[in-house]
């Protein structure tokens, strides 16, 4: 062997050797030819899912970061019962948008999960399970009403809890409608029973489970069985567990899960805060200001002023009547309607009155 040969062949193993570090560190989609390796790309990124939602209680819809090709899905309820194995799936948006057509039509307020996996056209592949409820063709429409972040205990005894007050403007199913805070962020949302419901009614959501008197949800006629405190002569309804759950700053929503759309939201903040403390609710904040719910902005200095706010001092919306009369008529809201609110609408109040008219004292901070 010559020293031209063996010198060629040192400087090849070399270069295999770099070119091996090199794709084991940055992933390369690649194929051997005559010539040797063929780079031919240099990204190898899984396909992301933006957003899945229920359009109807036949069709799902999934919109993808990229165009991609469906493998294989299927879907089952809470119970294990696979209800469908094969979907039809049609793409749209140069395939980065799938509608799948159902053969069985899904039931109002049932538990399901989709599964399955997709393909983009390297060869990448995502497996995915999202859960989702049965679609409500008659939802009921929501308004937030009243809001306590406070808590109180006495040695370990939970006493008293923060609260969600909503309103019902129009009646119907809450079948698939969430309250979502931006400090607890999507994976502790609150998902409604289904429950029919009156317009004019109030819905007290207990943020925790107390110590003293029977949490019980109350879904049906009787509204007398909730006995744990503050329990309401409306209807009362229990988050389980123990944990804080709402920030003195924080942002509230109200979504329809099956339109994948806000019904309502509040934002409210200590004075001069500059920025949101969880990703959360920055996130939520943006989504309530660019759906034209939340008209003042997204930042903290858009919110409504919540200094000073306790266990007796609860951050309320001062135009329920208004609203009321506003949209006196079932005709008057839609499905899809943009009920606008802002800080000019919500107040920090003293008395807390969970399931009832709220106060009309608004607080003044003493100065001295």
């Amino acid at each position: 062997m010559n020293f031209k040969h063996f010198f060629r062949m040192v400087l090849t193993v070399l270069f295999l050797s770099s070119l091996t570090v090199f794709v084991a560190c940055f992933p390369l989609s690649c194929r051997v030819t005559e010539e040797g390796i063929e780079i031919i790309s240099a990204e190898m990124t899984v396909p992301k899912i933006l957003s899945f939602f229920v359009e109807d209680n036949s069709n799902l819809v999934m919109l993808c970061s990229q165009k991609v090709f469906v493998q294989k899905v299927q879907i089952k309820s809470d119970d294990g019962e696979y209800i469908e194995e094969t979907a039809e799936a049609q793409y749209f948006d140069d395939g980065k948008r799938i509608n799948f057509s159902l053969k069985e039509p899904t039931l109002v307020g049932v538990n399901y999960v989709f599964s399955g996996s997709i393909k983009d056209g390297s060869g990448n592949e995502l497996t995915f399970s999202l859960p989702f409820t049965g679609f409500n063709e008659k939802p009921a429409r929501l308004v937030l009403s009243e809001i306590r972040s406070k808590h109180s205990t006495s040695k370990g005894v939970l006493k008293k809890c923060e609260f969600v007050e909503v309103y019902v403007l129009k009646e119907g199913s809450t079948a698939g409608l969430e309250i979502v805070t931006g400090s607890d962020g999507e994976s502790k949302k609150y998902v409604f029973p289904d429950i029919n419901v009156k317009k004019g009614e109030y819905i007290v959501v207990h943020f925790r489970t107390v110590d003293e008197g029977e949490c019980i949800d109350e879904l049906g006629e009787n509204l007398s069985l909730s006995t744990g405190t503050d329990s309401s002569n409306s209807r009362d309804l229990w988050v389980e567990g123990k944990e804080s759950r709402i920030s003195d700053s924080d942002v509230i929503v109200i979504r329809d899960s099956c339109r994948n759309m806000l019904q309502d939201a509040v934002l409210f903040s200590a004075a001069g805060k500059q920025s949101w403390y969880y990703a959360g609710q920055k996130s939520l904040a943006l989504e309530a200001y660019e759906s034209g719910i939340w008209k003042d902005g997204y930042e903290p200095k858009n919110a409504t002023v919540a200094d000073g706010i306790s266990l007796t001092r609860t951050m309320c919306r001062m135009n329920i009547e208004k609203l009321t009369e506003e949209y006196s008529s079932e005709n008057d809201i839609d499905d899809q309607s943009v009920i606008e609110t802002g800080t000019e609408d919500w107040s920090l109040v003293e008395g807390a009155t969970p399931g009832a008219k709220n106060s009309e004292k608004r607080y003044e901070k003493t100065i001295f």
